[in-house]
């Protein structure tokens, strides 16, 4: 099933505030993988994942409002909202037995949706992300991420270059793939780019208690550029965490080692 087969559908809902949600999806199996990207990419990351699993589960990758083919005509980007659009997605294609998956950010929106609207989902994987649970920030940190946001909105290229790039990237990752991730960034509206990145850190500081309230286990599937604290996420998590490490990765594991990727998913999606 791959970009070009019958079998991977594009469609769209409307979810919450009457915004367009562009979809695609693949397969008939009783569980139901649903792949939602991070910041600035859109559902068209998760390809090679269409490609090998589509045969054995239901596939559901939609883009975000405010990314890919999805409606931006919006001014709540919090992840309470993007919960929603979830929720709506879910129950408007009659989802079940949903494992939610969610890179870089979406972490924070997966556990925001499963202690939120835990109806028809069975497991939680985040990609890349939840390395240790989020605290709420003092005063100065508070300040210096104020700052940060202006810079981005002031000169939004020079900052994603400058500043974000060497967290998004590591020495691994193909130049082609840096390239490809940096014009999505771009080509992203900068007043959207820098709602989300706020609503994300907001969504952040709640991760403690997030992860007392879940109602499933919490399985990880990360790179090594970062450590990955498992001791305190099993602290916090109500159900405990799981973790599958992608050896020599950057953050996009999905597209730069999808072999490698696709194995480690396997295993999480067995353990739910």
């Amino acid at each position: 099933c791959n970009k070009s087969s019958p079998k991977t559908t594009t469609s769209s809902i409307v979810v919450s505030g009457n915004m367009n949600m562009a979809y695609q999806s693949c397969g008939t199996g009783d569980t139901t993988l649903l792949f939602i990207h991070g910041w600035c990419i859109n559902k068209e990351y998760w390809l090679p994942q269409f490609d090998h699993f589509c045969n054995r589960y239901t596939l559901v990758a939609p883009d975000l409002p405010g990314f890919g083919q999805s409606g931006k005509n919006r001014t709540d980007w919090s992840f309470e909202t993007y919960a929603q659009d979830i929720k709506n997605l879910i129950e408007q294609l009659k989802l079940k037995n949903v494992i939610l998956i969610g890179h870089s950010m979406s972490g924070d929106l997966v556990l925001k949706t499963d202690v939120t609207y835990p109806d028809n989902i069975i497991g939680l994987i985040g990609i890349d992300n939840l390395h240790e649970p989020g605290k709420p920030m003092d005063s100065i940190q508070q300040a210096q991420t104020d700052i940060f946001f202006q810079a981005m909105l002031s000169n939004y290229q020079s900052t994603v270059e400058k500043e974000m790039s060497p967290y998004l990237f590591q020495p691994s990752t193909p130049d082609s793939i840096q390239q490809r991730v940096k014009k999505d960034i771009l080509q992203t509206d900068p007043v959207i780019s820098v709602e989300v990145s706020r609503a994300q850190v907001s969504a952040s500081q709640q991760e403690q208690e997030l992860m007392r309230q879940l109602h499933h286990p919490l399985c990880l599937v990360n790179s090594d550029a970062f450590p990955t604290k498992l001791d305190s996420l099993n602290q916090y998590c109500a159900h405990g965490a799981k973790l599958y490490l992608i050896p020599g990765s950057g953050h996009y594991p999905m597209v730069e080692q999808p072999l490698a990727f696709n194995t480690a998913l396997q295993r999480a999606i067995w353990r739910q």
